[in-house]
């Protein structure tokens, strides 16, 4: 079952890649941003702006990701993300 969070995370996968409804059908929670989808820095630098922009600007996307081990930057998942913006909203 998917958060409204999730959701809203995996349209702004959409969003940012250009991929169409049968791919984002694909994302779930176990997803890696690196690994599976292979996003680049502008998309990744995307990401954060469209979370900002939907969540606010405590959601702070890469200041988050700059906090990051390279091991932690590359299994970054979208559950992590997830709860990255559920944790900064207070929504856990």
């Amino acid at each position: 079952m998917s958060t409204p969070t999730q959701l809203a995370v995996t349209h702004l996968l959409r969003e940012v890649t250009g991929e169409d409804a049968a791919w984002a059908a694909g994302i779930g929670p176990g997803t890696r941003l690196d690994g599976d989808l292979f996003l680049d820095s502008l998309e990744l630098a995307a990401l954060g702006h469209g979370l900002a922009a939907r969540f606010g600007p405590a959601v702070d996307l890469a200041g988050f990701v700059a906090g990051l081990d390279l091991d932690a930057l590359l299994s970054l998942s979208v559950a992590d993300v997830v709860s990255y913006v559920d944790n900064t909203r207070g929504t856990t």
